[in-house]
């Protein structure tokens, strides 16, 4: 995760891969489907991020922990796993576009969705998240975002969120995991 994120050169062939930032909160559930919507429409590969928290995932690790043994980190980040599936699973239309999920552990969201975003031609995040200023305008991981990214930045308004039924994205009738490629 050294690495800063390198602008690429503009591409003659339009956008080919739209990244698309994800914690579970409504905002960056809306912004899966716009990025779903719009990747499907323009023909671009979708590569879902979640920066999750130790938190995220807690409850249901040690849920699952039959015999009292401890939560191991693999079983954590196998909940985490489950939840982006089931999640973008239920965002993606059916006929939506193949959809790589990538997942990392950690705290630095904002760094880890410029990091998975640098070889993208799009960065599309929820106008706020999960984070403790949750009356804010924009929140801290998407104004970093749109401060700091070598590639452009869709921020989709928490006005959208609910608002899918208005334009072409919708949740697909099946679960659409055949599309998932974890990375």
């Amino acid at each position: 995760m050294d690495e800063e994120p390198t602008a690429h050169p503009a591409r003659a062939d339009g956008v080919a891969l739209i990244v698309a930032g994800y914690d579970g909160s409504p905002e960056a559930e809306e912004a899966v489907r716009w990025a779903a919507s719009l990747a499907r429409r323009i023909g671009s590969r979708l590569r879902v991020v979640w920066a999750w928290k130790l938190r995220d995932v807690w409850d249901a690790a040690v849920a699952a922990d039959d015999e009292a043994t401890g939560v191991h980190m693999a079983e954590m980040e196998g909940v985490a796993h489950r939840r982006l599936t089931e999640a973008v699973g239920r965002l993606v239309d059916e006929d939506g576009p193949a959809v790589d999920l990538h997942l990392r552990q950690g705290p630095d969201a904002a760094g880890i969705l410029l990091h998975a975003a640098r070889d993208a031609d799009l960065l599309v995040v929820g106008s706020r998240g999960r984070g403790r200023a949750a009356s804010a305008v924009l929140g801290s991981v998407s104004a970093r975002c749109v401060h700091e990214s070598a590639v452009p930045v869709l921020v989709i308004p928490r006005r959208a969120v609910g608002a899918s039924e208005d334009h072409d994205a919708g949740a697909g009738s099946g679960d659409g995991r055949d599309r998932l490629h974890p990375v």
